[in-house]
């Protein structure tokens, strides 16, 4: 987590919801990121942050960019990045919108089906493609394998009918889950992969390309293995059932990793009481606002409060959104550990929040919307 955050927030008394995010930071997280995956393209998932600050600092670095939408293309391009540097790797998108991103320059997009292969083919001819398959996502704090992704038998007629439709399919892509601890999950997705490729060879079909998504954990309540643990099983995993076949365009599509623990939302205490012997505490940011993902209390953000000591006493506290939704609750199950005298007007800082936290802010009951402030050197 960021110290620099720590350290504006505690010069400045800001309105909240408010989410600071130190941009230092993802040279760190980028930089790390390319040393333990040398052979690698990084194409950053923007739908986990689409600032513009964070698109400019990661594209000066020399990354790649993941778009989820002709939106994003678009703010990827306003900020400077070449077309060329941009995967449309949604799989669910609209004919006009792939008519759009192939006008735009876009040439690299995802499909699972047959009939969005067909869009392609007739709205970005002659373009590069890859099909994602569907893998398991066991051990994965934001589970993604049920709505995408198909079959390997399913993939292998798709990769052959993509030579009919004139799409020059590279090869196949997976996602094991977002925020994902297991490693055992890249292993059963690298050795399907693997075994897609032996299969289509025998159609005379060589396939160079292979796009692992994302997935790598960051630390929220509970601290994870560093990436040197994630990297060095995923590069096991590909000698192993690759053997000297391993594809040289390696495409890995990091969000969460290279945003998530730069940032640090500050909420306010809105009101603590009392029912059925537990005590609540309701603060004015929520599932809502923007912790999404606190949705079956999947994702545990660390929260802390600002201004206590270590060392006070401390009670198990229930921590509820302000909306008027029932289902507004944040951390029932996974109690918080809060002051005892937390009091309404105090400060509470939730941890880890640069990614997934911001774009699922909403307008529902028109309360406050977060405020974003990106730190650069000169802050």
């Amino acid at each position: 987590m960021s110290k620099n955050c720590e350290k504006w927030l505690n010069k400045n008394r800001v309105d909240t919801p408010f989410l600071i995010f130190d941009l230092n930071d993802i040279k760190r997280s980028y930089n790390n990121f390319k040393k333990f995956f040398p052979n690698a393209k990084s194409y950053y998932a923007v739908k986990a942050n689409p600032n513009n600050k964070i698109i400019k600092k990661l594209n000066s670095l020399g990354s790649f960019f993941d778009a989820a939408s002709i939106a994003e293309i678009n703010i990827c391009i306003e900020c400077g990045v070449s077309p060329k540097k941009i995967s449309f790797g949604n799989t669910i998108k609209k004919s006009i919108d792939i008519h759009k991103a192939f006008a735009l320059g876009i040439r690299l997009y995802a499909f699972d089906s047959e009939e969005e292969l067909i869009k392609i083919s007739k709205n970005a001819p002659k373009s590069k493609a890859f099909c994602r398959i569907m893998v398991p996502n066991g051990g994965a704090e934001w589970p993604l394998s049920k709505k995408f992704g198909c079959s390997l038998s399913e993939a292998r007629k798709l990769i052959l009918k993509g030579i009919q439709l004139n799409v020059d399919v590279l090869g196949a892509s997976f996602h094991v889950g977002s925020q994902q601890i297991s490693t055992s999950a890249w292993r059963k997705a690298i050795k399907s992969c693997a075994k897609l490729y032996n299969q289509l060879e025998k159609n005379g079909i060589i396939l160079d390309f292979i796009n692992i998504g994302g997935g790598i954990p960051i630390n929220y309540k509970n601290e994870v293995k560093d990436l040197f643990y994630y990297s060095s099983a995923i590069n096991k995993f590909l000698i192993k059932y690759f053997k000297d076949k391993i594809p040289k365009q390696i495409i890995v599509e990091p969000g969460r990793y290279l945003v998530g623990e730069s940032g640090i939302i500050e909420t306010e205490v809105i009101l603590v009481s009392q029912k059925n012997n537990m005590k609540w505490v309701y603060i004015d940011i929520g599932r809502y606002g923007g912790l999404a993902e606190t949705e079956g209390e999947a994702i545990k953000y660390q929260i802390k409060a600002y201004g206590y000591n270590d060392n006070v006493e401390k009670e198990k506290f229930i921590i509820a959104g302000p909306s008027c939704d029932g289902n507004d609750i944040i951390y029932k199950k996974n109690y918080c550990l809060l002051p005892k005298d937390l009091k309404e007007g105090d400060r509470l800082r939730i941890f880890s929040t640069g990614a997934y936290t911001t774009v699922y802010k909403s307008e529902f009951n028109n309360l406050q919307i977060i405020q974003e402030k990106y730190l650069s050197l000169l802050s």
